[in-house]
């Protein structure tokens, strides 16, 4: 008796089983790769007045979004181009405010990352709006 038609009925009768767990395995090998090519803890965007011009030396603040908001926020200052970068970031919940003396204050922003580190860009600019 030969083994090859039992491994061929049984391939058939499994084939979408084997295929699905393939995929599976696919799809988590690539999530692998993704989070580990953005696991930098980097948190970038950039500030703006109302008239879209940046802003130099604007206070930009992170802070962790938790129940209380008990945890001091980090903050770093804006360059010539009004960006501004976070490092060693390891919040998953967190609001984003930027601030200049005399130019304005931006709304806090909350963002939600999908894992630990993640490397991320504020998608929009913050805004100073002129403080009335």
């Amino acid at each position: 008796m030969s083994l090859s038609p039992r491994w061929s009925e049984f391939g058939r009768a499994n084939l979408g089983r084997i295929v699905f767990i393939l995929a599976v395995i696919l799809i988590l090998v690539i999530w692998l790769v993704h989070v580990r090519l953005n696991d930098d803890g980097i948190v970038t965007g950039v500030v703006l007045t109302e008239g879209g011009e940046p802003v130099a030396g604007a206070t930009v603040q992170i802070r962790e979004q938790t129940l209380n908001l008990v945890k001091e926020p980090r903050a770093v200052l804006t360059d010539e181009q009004g960006r501004f970068e976070f490092t060693d970031i390891e919040m998953i919940d967190f609001l984003v405010s930027a601030k200049l003396d005399g130019v304005g204050v931006s709304e806090r922003k909350r963002y939600h990352l999908y894992f630990m580190h993640q490397n991320f860009e504020v998608p929009e600019p913050l805004v100073l709006k002129s403080e009335s």
